[in-house]
């Protein structure tokens, strides 16, 4: 007998030698001509390899359009800062607004970089997906639409770019019949203006950085990061919605995936970041002309009553590129997102399936008492007819009151309460339907047999007597 201290199972190194032996063995194996020429004749390995290559193409492009909507947004936070930094001063530039630019021009050439390679992912990725020959580049195919990307996103102020622009504003023609007209040309607010040529003008000046407002067009990136951030995304999904008719990588089908499943985590910070950002902008476009918008809560409040529809008219833009700007935001935020956030609230308001069947059997319950009371009416009225023409007496008043009872009852015949079904009752109920009949023609086809069975019996005994007669 063994004593129970004594190891009999083989030492680590001696299973390491093991071990090795046969991954040596196996490698061996697959080192072999038969295997060789079986892998060579074989497309599986090639097609397993490109599926390989796309989903890190996949991958790429998803870090790619991430990366770049952060780069052009840094971009546009710089370019918001620079004009935050000469409104302060009052003065066309300053060493850390020209630092400013320098850093928008350096993240503007980053962003230009990533959507380069971004386009050249998006092609290898068309070409494994047979979508594209695979002669194709990404310059010869998408060239018109990198181009016009490279045009939005390369814009910006660059350094030492700097100066004054006086803008005259037209706000309306002066009266010449009108011996004094400067009072004609007053503004209601105070702001500065200007008589020239019998016409009145609203005056101001913007420095030269106003211009990289124009940097908020690369906000359309946002739409390709809300795309590659999606649980959706992969080209799986994207196969599936080729099989079904769908684009799964277009961005509105991300949109109304994340909508229908979170629409809260969507919508929310959404509406915040468009009143946040277009009180910024506001303030950029409109204190050359009413520097009372310099208090940034101040464009808050003008940029949330306008958003909302709600108007006070206590602030309001009066330049022109101010008002087209916030018209713009009003449409994308009052128009587009507060519907959003109506459709979030009535939603919320319809019943469940649970609450919708509780509600169901409450009008029935009810329903079925006042049809109950609305026939015990109606059989009382015809009792009481019944018995007046019996006495002889005139039964008008009771036929009339018989033909209302009758109505009424009609009208709860067809106001009876209905639940809607869903698509699995009614599947259910159709079924059930079509196994009832085939049951029906199951026991149909077995009373033929048991039929055909029984005279067939009677038949052969009939046989067997007149064989044994004989």
């Amino acid at each position: 007998m063994m004593e129970p201290s004594v190891d009999m199972s083989p030492s680590k190194g001696r299973r390491d030698a093991l071990k090795r032996r046969e991954s040596d063995k196996f490698m061996e194996q697959l080192q072999s001509p038969s295997v060789r020429k079986l892998f060579s004749e074989n497309k599986t390995v090639q097609s397993l390899q490109v599926i390989h290559n796309l989903k890190l193409e996949y991958r790429n492009r998803k870090w790619l359009e991430v990366a770049s909507f952060f780069v052009g947004l840094v971009g546009i936070l710089l370019m918001l800062a620079d004009n935050e930094v000469v409104m302060r001063a009052q003065v066309p530039s300053t060493r850390l607004s020209e630092g400013l630019k320098a850093a928008v021009s350096a993240t503007t050439a980053i962003l230009l970089a990533i959507l380069v390679f971004r386009y050249n992912s998006h092609t290898n990725i068309y070409k494994m997906q047979n979508i594209l020959p695979p002669s194709a580049t990404f310059l010869s195919v998408y060239w018109p639409q990198l181009l016009l990307e490279l045009i939005i996103c390369g814009f910006h102020v660059p350094p030492g770019f700097s100066g004054t622009l006086p803008v005259l504003q037209f706000r309306h023609v002066m009266n010449r019949t009108v011996a004094d007209e400067r009072h004609l040309c007053v503004h209601p607010k105070g702001l500065l203006t200007k008589i020239q040529d019998n016409t009145c003008y609203l005056s101001y000046s913007y420095f030269y950085d106003v211009f990289g407002v124009i940097m908020v067009l690369r906000l359309y990136l946002f739409g390709r990061y809300m795309r590659s951030s999606s649980p959706l995304y992969s080209q799986w999904a994207a196969f599936i919605g080729t099989m079904k008719n769908v684009n799964a990588m277009s961005p509105f089908f991300h949109f109304k995936a994340i909508f229908s499943t979170q629409p809260a985590r969507l919508v929310a910070p959404l509406l915040t970041f468009v009143v946040f950002f277009t009180a910024a902008v506001i303030r950029i476009l409109e204190v050359p002309a009413q520097p009372l918008l310099l208090n940034y809560w101040t464009a808050v409040w003008m940029t949330t009553a306008s958003i909302t529809s709600v108007g006070y008219g206590d602030y309001a833009p009066v330049t022109y590129a101010g008002r087209g700007f916030l018209t713009f935001s009003g449409i994308l935020g009052g128009l587009l997102i507060l519907s959003l956030v109506q459709s979030i609230f009535f939603s919320s308001l319809e019943l469940t399936e649970n609450e919708t069947r509780v509600k169901y059997i409450i009008d029935k319950t009810r329903w079925d008492k006042q049809r109950r009371e609305a026939a015990a009416r109606l059989l009382q009225t015809q009792y009481r007819l019944r018995q007046v023409r019996k006495e002889g007496k005139k039964t008008e008043h009771f036929e009339r009151q018989l033909y209302e009872r009758m109505d009424e009852m009609h009208k709860f015949v067809r106001g009876e309460p209905k639940i809607e079904r869903s698509f699995e009752e009614e599947m259910d109920i159709h079924l059930g339907a079509l196994l009832r009949e085939m049951d029906e023609l199951k026991r149909q086809e077995d009373a033929i047999l048991q039929r055909i069975e029984a005279k067939t019996r009677r038949l052969n005994e009939r046989c067997d007597t007149l064989v044994q007669s004989i």
